[in-house]
Protein backbone atom coordinates (compact mmCIF):
# COMPACT_ATOMS: atom_id res chain seq x y z
CA UNK A 1 0.00 0.00 0.00
CA UNK A 2 1.00 3.24 -0.95
CA UNK A 3 2.06 5.81 1.91
CA UNK A 4 3.01 9.29 0.91
CA UNK A 5 5.76 10.58 3.07
CA UNK A 6 7.39 13.24 1.30
CA UNK A 7 3.63 14.86 -0.18
CA UNK A 8 3.03 15.02 3.80
CA UNK A 9 6.47 16.63 4.93
CA UNK A 10 6.10 18.99 2.13
CA UNK A 11 2.83 20.53 2.85
CA UNK A 12 4.11 20.46 6.44
CA UNK A 13 6.56 22.47 5.26
CA UNK A 14 4.58 24.87 3.20
CA UNK A 15 2.69 25.45 6.17
CA UNK A 16 5.84 26.50 7.97
CA UNK A 17 6.69 28.55 5.36
CA UNK A 18 3.51 30.71 5.74
CA UNK A 19 3.65 31.13 9.60
CA UNK A 20 7.47 32.27 9.60
CA UNK A 21 5.94 34.78 6.19
CA UNK A 22 3.25 35.68 8.76
CA UNK A 23 5.42 37.46 11.36
CA UNK A 24 5.57 40.76 11.83
CA UNK A 25 8.93 42.40 11.18
CA UNK A 26 8.83 43.67 14.52
CA UNK A 27 9.07 40.50 16.19
CA UNK A 28 11.55 38.83 13.87
CA UNK A 29 15.25 38.13 15.42
CA UNK A 30 18.22 40.79 15.27
CA UNK A 31 21.09 39.61 13.55
CA UNK A 32 24.31 40.75 14.97
CA UNK A 33 26.59 38.63 12.30
CA UNK A 34 27.94 41.81 10.37
CA UNK A 35 26.48 40.52 7.18
CA UNK A 36 24.04 42.35 5.70
CA UNK A 37 20.83 40.96 3.37
CA UNK A 38 21.32 37.65 5.85
CA UNK A 39 17.51 36.90 4.90
CA UNK A 40 18.48 36.19 1.25
CA UNK A 41 20.48 33.22 2.40
CA UNK A 42 17.46 31.94 4.71
CA UNK A 43 15.52 32.33 1.15
CA UNK A 44 17.88 30.61 -0.60
CA UNK A 45 17.90 27.74 2.09
CA UNK A 46 14.31 27.52 2.83
CA UNK A 47 13.49 26.97 -0.88
CA UNK A 48 16.16 24.92 -1.25
CA UNK A 49 14.77 22.26 1.28
CA UNK A 50 11.34 22.86 -0.51
CA UNK A 51 12.55 22.34 -3.95
CA UNK A 52 14.17 18.63 -2.92
CA UNK A 53 10.98 17.87 -1.00
CA UNK A 54 8.37 18.66 -3.85
CA UNK A 55 11.61 17.04 -5.79
CA UNK A 56 11.24 14.09 -3.91
CA UNK A 57 7.49 14.00 -3.48
CA UNK A 58 7.32 13.63 -7.36
CA UNK A 59 9.80 10.42 -6.94
CA UNK A 60 7.78 9.10 -4.32
CA UNK A 61 4.79 9.17 -7.17
CA UNK A 62 7.04 7.55 -9.35
CA UNK A 63 7.26 9.98 -11.92
CA UNK A 64 9.19 8.24 -14.96
CA UNK A 65 10.28 11.64 -16.27
CA UNK A 66 13.30 13.55 -15.24
CA UNK A 67 11.64 16.79 -17.18
CA UNK A 68 8.46 16.40 -15.75
CA UNK A 69 9.90 16.37 -12.43
CA UNK A 70 11.94 19.38 -13.29
CA UNK A 71 9.32 21.00 -14.79
CA UNK A 72 6.39 20.59 -12.30
CA UNK A 73 9.09 21.61 -9.09
CA UNK A 74 10.08 24.48 -10.81
CA UNK A 75 6.60 25.89 -11.85
CA UNK A 76 4.85 24.59 -8.24
CA UNK A 77 7.78 26.20 -5.92
CA UNK A 78 7.97 29.41 -7.88
CA UNK A 79 4.19 29.73 -7.50
CA UNK A 80 4.46 28.99 -3.66
CA UNK A 81 7.65 31.37 -3.57
CA UNK A 82 5.53 34.30 -5.41
CA UNK A 83 2.29 33.96 -3.63
CA UNK A 84 4.36 33.75 -0.32
CA UNK A 85 5.92 36.95 -1.67
CA UNK A 86 2.36 38.96 -1.81
CA UNK A 87 1.78 37.32 1.13
CA UNK A 88 4.22 39.60 3.07
CA UNK A 89 3.49 42.53 1.10
CA UNK A 90 -0.19 42.25 3.52
CA UNK A 91 1.80 42.06 7.08
CA UNK A 92 3.43 44.82 8.65
CA UNK A 93 6.61 45.61 8.41
CA UNK A 94 7.44 43.29 5.90
CA UNK A 95 7.41 43.93 1.80
CA UNK A 96 7.59 42.12 -1.27
CA UNK A 97 10.71 42.13 -3.00
CA UNK A 98 12.12 40.61 -6.55
CA UNK A 99 15.63 40.07 -4.76
CA UNK A 100 14.15 37.78 -2.46
CA UNK A 101 11.83 36.07 -5.20
CA UNK A 102 15.40 35.35 -7.00
CA UNK A 103 17.16 34.16 -4.48
CA UNK A 104 13.73 31.79 -3.70
CA UNK A 105 14.05 30.64 -7.60
CA UNK A 106 17.68 29.93 -7.18
CA UNK A 107 17.39 27.69 -4.12
CA UNK A 108 14.59 25.44 -6.02
CA UNK A 109 16.41 25.15 -9.10
CA UNK A 110 19.49 24.34 -7.34
CA UNK A 111 18.03 21.66 -5.77
CA UNK A 112 18.63 19.63 -8.84
CA UNK A 113 22.13 19.58 -7.85
CA UNK A 114 23.98 17.13 -5.86
CA UNK A 115 27.26 15.44 -5.32
CA UNK A 116 26.96 13.70 -8.26
CA UNK A 117 26.61 16.44 -11.12
CA UNK A 118 30.05 17.89 -9.29
CA UNK A 119 32.03 14.65 -9.37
Amino acid sequence: MYKPKYVHLTIIYILIISLLSHTPNDNLPESDIGFSNIDKIFHFVEFFILGLLIKFSLYEREISSQKVIVFTTIIFGFSLACIDELHQSFIRGRVCSVEDLLFDFLGISLSFFNYKNFF
